[in-house]
């Protein structure tokens, strides 16, 4: 397995003079996982608040658009952050972050993730960045998806059951860092996150810790939530944030 890990002045300060808003913009699904419930109970949400939600990992898995002139239909890019307070939370920076691109990637088109991946999300101007390449698999069904970016990283998510069992108020407590057109929540069954350059290892799996969504670069609308149907009696919670 090829695996290159270079540092920050090497891509994730490259600058170029594309824009986010191409005439054929990147396109695709997303999953954002926390390490902080963002579904959930008043009581929950409060003792997690300031103990967890220090580590971020988002995917992006591209199904058309292009970027800087390279075609990024059918690539992954995955980037992960950590941070001394909850990311979770808005205005929230990270201290470090790893960039995971596909080994598949040519070499235009790894710089143009990473291109689109920076001006995206302007915070890893200012952070400690790394990047790693490595043999990636995305899957999807209806309800369920799966990750994996060689042995450092594997997400695998559920919806949640219908009518499951409450003891909280469960609500939306937290709302995605990335760009969205829409979102709804998911249950991760499986966590495995071993990254070594930034001393972590976080390993869990059960919770309500995951938004899936889609993302469109060329749209400006406000991303809409979609209620997952979990709750018989409790459809319409409002929103905490």
């Amino acid at each position: 397995m090829k695996t290159l890990i270079a540092t920050v002045a090497v891509l994730c300060l490259v600058t170029g003079a594309s824009s986010v808003h191409a005439a054929d913009p990147p396109r695709g699904d997303l999953i954002e996982l926390h390490s902080c419930q963002v579904y959930i109970g008043g009581c929950i949400a409060s003792s997690e608040f300031t103990q967890e939600g220090q580590y971020l990992l988002r995917v992006w898995h591209f199904d058309g658009g292009s970027y800087g002139g390279s075609q990024l239909g059918g690539l992954q890019v995955a980037l992960l952050e950590v941070a001394d307070q909850n990311l979770a939370v808005k205005g929230t920076r990270p201290t470090e972050s790893m960039v995971y691109l596909p080994e598949s990637a040519s070499t235009a088109q790894a710089s143009a993730l990473v291109e689109w991946l920076k001006a995206s999300n302007p915070e890893l101007a200012l952070t400690k960045c790394r990047v790693r390449t490595m043999p990636m698999e995305f899957a999807q069904t209806r309800d369920r998806i799966s990750f994996s970016a060689g042995d450092a990283l594997r997400i695998e998510t559920m919806p949640f059951a219908p009518c499951g069992l409450v003891s909280c108020g469960e609500s939306l407590w937290y709302t995605p860092r990335s760009r969205l057109t829409s979102y709804t929540v998911g249950v991760t069954s499986k966590t495995v996150v071993q990254e070594p350059a930034l001393t972590l290892r976080w390993i869990d799996h059960g919770k309500n810790n995951v938004f899936e969504g889609r993302f469109d670069g060329g749209s400006t609308a406000r991303a809409g939530f979609v209620q997952p149907a979990l709750i018989c009696s409790l459809a319409d919670h409002p929103r905490h944030e």
